[in-house]
Parts: C-alpha cells; structure tokens; sequence
C-alpha cells in the first residue's frame, strides 16, 4: 500500500524531476477532490484560502485545531501528496512549531510551508528562523515520516526591494537549506532575468507562487529552472470572482444562464464516495 511515508518520498522527488511540480493551492475536500480528478501530482492546503472557508481573515487567525482539522479531512479523501501551509508555526516557542508539525503528519500531510514573517510586521532573525525549521526537521524524525519543508523568506512579499534585500533573501534561503529545509519559497514579481539569478544564486530547488495573468508559463519557469510554482489562493480568487459573476447575472437578469457549461450534479457527486 501507498503510505504516508512513501508519498513525503515522492514529493520530494518532484521538486527534483526534470518537469516543474505545479502544486494546486486547496482548501476543503472539494477542491483536493477536483485538484486529484484534473491530473494534479500532488496539492497543497494554503493558509488564505482554508481561513476565508471559514470566515476568518488570513494570518493565523484560523485556530491551528481547525487547520489539522481541515488537513486530515483532505488527507483521507485523495491518494495523492498533501502539503499544508502552517504559516508562522503557531506559536513562539519551538516546542509551539514541533507540536503543529506534530499534529499536522499525524492528520496525513507530507509536506509543510513555513514563513518568516513575525506577525508584527518585519522578518525573524535568520538564527531564529533557523532554530524553527530545525525543530520542524527533529518534529518529523520523531513521527518517522520526512516530509518537505518549503520555508519561505518573506522580504519581497513585504515590499522591499534593491540590492541589501537581495542579498538579504539569498542568505536566508542558503541558511533555511543549512537548517534541513527541502524547498525555499519567496514570493514577489519578478521577470525572467531575475528569476534566473534567483535560481542561480539559492542553489537548490525554488518554489515560486502565481501572482496575477502576467505570471511566467509553466513552460517558461520550468526552463528557467524554477523546481515549484504554487497557486496559493489564486484558485479561490477565482472563483470567488466567477460567483461574483454569477451571482449578479441572476439578480440582474432574472435568469439562470449561468447552467450553461456547469458541472452536472452526478459529476460532482462522483468525486466523493458514500460512508
């Protein structure tokens, strides 16, 4: 059988396989569902989506109890690798990360992100960050399962930007690898000349997230060399625009043209199967 540890082995390899791993971002047993049904290897529960399902703003604002919650639901209902997003650790301490991490393999996931925002504004020390992954790494050893750490360095996301940030985000990403991260995530705009040096300059797999319609290809990152691009909320933003569409059709048009091209019931009900 397919287990838990056998799928944290094969998502790691992805980030190594000559194609680009394109993670769909997930926030419910629906969407995993339909990410599963449309060819995805493997999927990911992003922090914004599953806290907005829950009528909650993105940021940890969303209980880590709800998350694990959510995480095994998903995890039961698809074969394929799942990577849960546990924002800052959720909590302080390093027992506080080593406990989320705990929670989160146990509910099935094989993979986490973990960012280096604090929560007042600004980065963590990079020692500091370092100390998180390296007890995300230990939390792993103890369940017996080695999942993926993608640890995100956050100096672009919060608008900076020049050379010092540069620098910046380049030595915290070769310090999250020294710590036991698999993957290094940074978010931000960046064209094909500085996605190269990106790459060139971390030195290991490179995780990149969809930003808007002007995001390189799939085929273009991949030849750039980029490991990972992630939807993120993308998906949910979406479709949260598609309803909006919807929704103000039949109020202003009195009509349900909107089942022109739908998913039938059947279709849908498929995905799932009966207790």
């Amino acid at each position: 059988m397919f287990g838990q540890k056998d799928r944290a082995d094969l998502f790691r390899q992805m980030h190594f396989d000559d194609e680009i791993l394109v993670l769909s971002g997930i926030w419910d047993v629906m969407s995993a569902k339909i990410a599963e049904n449309a060819g995805f290897a493997a999927i990911a529960l992003a922090s914004a989506p599953v806290s907005w399902a829950h009528g909650l703003r993105d940021g940890e604002n969303l209980s880590r109890e709800q998350l694990v919650a959510v995480a095994k639901q998903v995890c039961r209902s698809v074969s394929i690798p799942v990577s849960c997003d546990i924002e800052k650790g959720y909590g302080e301490s390093l027992d506080d990360v080593a406990d989320t991490v705990s929670m989160i393999i146990d509910a099935g996931a094989i993979g986490i992100n973990i960012e280096d925002s604090l929560a007042g504004g600004g980065l963590r020390d990079i020692a500091d960050m370092q100390l998180r992954i390296e007890a995300a790494r230990n939390a792993a050893v103890k369940a017996g399962v080695d999942i993926v750490i993608n640890a995100r360095a956050d100096a672009y996301l919060l608008g900076g930007s020049g050379d010092e940030v540069f620098k910046d985000t380049i030595n915290r990403c070769k310090a999250w690898f020294a710590s036991g991260a698999d993957c290094v995530f940074i978010i931000g705009e960046f064209d094909a000349a500085m996605i190269e040096v990106l790459v060139n300059e971390v030195r290991g797999p490179l995780n990149l997230i969809v930003m808007d319609e002007n995001t390189l290809s799939v085929d273009q990152l991949q030849k750039l060399g980029v490991a990972r691009i992630s939807t993120g909320p993308r998906l949910l933003q979406a479709m949260a625009g598609y309803l909006g569409e919807v929704m103000t059709s039949v109020k202003k048009h009195r009509d349900f043209r909107f089942m022109n091209g739908t998913a039938s019931f059947h279709e849908i009900n498929g995905l799932f199967s009966k207790p």
